[in-house]
């Protein structure tokens, strides 16, 4: 009798302790949230980044990797290089498909796409934690900022559209730095002549970008004559239809149609005309950004430089381009994530990361060091941030890029069209 009552007594312990187990482990007490996974002590966890580079065979960012995963034992960082043309087909098709990377590099125009597949992390409450984010230059969260109020980037990379000018030129004709749209005109004038003697204009004042990628310059133009320099008023309506915009378009076109300050040719011209026709001397002046500066010191030396877009009735207004890191809602380490692509935004990393690709720092603490404030192409971009914006963020803007502007551009600029009809069309373009 003794030896059933203890064999029972044993059977009670064993369902008893069973039951405990059991309960530990069921899903009712478990306090992660969907996405996360609670790293046991000890276990490393392996995060996955996808990025482009200008220059593929540049080593610095898989030395900064390696240096995170030296100094983060208990996160390691795997990254892929993908070439520009493939990234964003292979990004999107990616995430969607689950099997998209942790983190990866981004452009603020794909937002709308991938914010509508529900792909990226808000990363709000980790900026209000991260001690870095008040040495971020002042208005970039507002430029960040999605339509929703929140921000899904972390800032990376920043490259700002200002002046290129043959400082000997200048000279040569006895004008100075346009401080206004106004000036600029009387100055593309004076630089606009024959050189040789044959009876044929052989230098413009400005290399007009015509073609696809020119709707960034020609912004400059146009949202520096609108009050606030915005794209939409209060209404929500485009202010291109407005007098002032219309009246500023003109002014564009007239560089070409009535002035001829620009060469014959800018209807057409896109990038690479632009910069052959500075290099080559046939234009004293173009837009383009900090990434043109290596090249242009090495043909002219110290006879090239830069000043920040001339101002327009209601102030400047230039273009930003932009290189970020996000972070995927399919990982299950959040936290790690942001740890990895804040430290990439860090001084440190950040000074070295600039240094060798060329881009502007994000940060009011490097644009302070001398070897960012006396090169007069980083101080160019300096003084051109506090008013430098990106376009609309919407499922329009692709195709009002790559093709309405361009188009659209060109019958203006070749007298099929008013500036009137051209900014209608626009407008209509944007907003349908």
């Amino acid at each position: 009798m003794k030896k059933n009552l203890k064999k029972v007594l044993g059977l009670v312990v064993v369902f008893v302790l069973l039951a405990s187990l059991m309960t530990g482990c069921g899903g009712g007490n478990n306090t992660s949230q969907p996405g996360e996974e609670e790293n046991k002590e000890g276990e490393v966890v392996k995060l996955k980044h996808w990025l482009w580079l200008d220059n593929p065979n540049d080593p610095t960012f898989a030395q900064l990797v390696e240096e995170f995963n030296n100094t983060h034992p208990n996160i390691q960082v795997e990254f892929e290089v993908i070439g520009w043309n493939d990234f964003h087909t292979k990004l999107l098709s990616s995430v969607t498909g689950g099997s998209g990377p942790d983190t990866s590099s981004f452009k603020l125009t794909w937002q709308p796409e991938f914010i509508g597949q529900d792909a990226l992390l808000p990363l709000d409450d980790f900026l209000n934690e991260w001690q870095g984010k008040s040495d971020v230059v002042d208005n970039l969260w507002d430029v960040l900022k999605y339509e929703d109020g929140k921000h899904y980037v972390m800032p990376w990379e920043l490259q700002v559209l200002y002046m290129y000018y043959r400082p000997s030129m200048f000279k040569e004709a006895g004008v100075e730095v346009p401080e206004t749209w106004d000036d600029f005109l009387e100055v593309c004038k004076k630089l606009t002549k024959d050189t040789d003697g044959d009876g044929k204009i052989d230098q413009y004042g400005f290399a007009m970008r015509g073609a696809r990628g020119g709707h960034e310059p020609w912004a400059s133009f146009v949202l520096a004559s609108v009050p606030g320099n915005t794209f939409f008023d209060e209404n929500g309506n485009c202010t291109f239809t407005t007098p002032e915009a219309i009246k500023a378009n003109e002014f564009f076109l007239d560089l070409y149609r009535k002035h001829k300050v620009v060469p014959p040719t800018a209807p057409g011209d896109g990038f690479n005309e632009i910069i052959a026709n500075f290099k080559s001397g046939k234009a004293a002046m173009v837009v383009h950004h900090i990434k043109s500066s290596n090249d242009m010191m090495e043909q002219f030396g110290d006879d090239v430089d830069a000043f920040p877009v001339p101002a327009g009735p209601h102030g400047r207004w230039t273009s930003m381009g932009d290189t970020e890191n996000v972070i995927y809602k399919s990982t299950k380490h959040p936290k790690e994530a942001f740890t990895f692509i804040s430290w990439l935004s860090e001084k440190n990393q950040m000074a070295r990361w600039c240094k060798t690709t060329g881009n502007v720092p994000i940060l009011k603490s490097l644009q302070d060091e001398d070897e960012f404030k006396n090169n007069r192409f980083m101080q160019a971009s300096f003084e051109s941030m506090p008013y430098a914006h990106v376009y609309p963020i919407n499922e329009n803007m692709g195709e009002w890029i790559e093709s309405l502007w361009p188009a659209t551009t060109q019958q203006a600029l070749e007298g099929k069209i008013d500036s009137k009809t051209m900014m209608e069309i626009l407008a209509e373009g944007m907003t349908k």
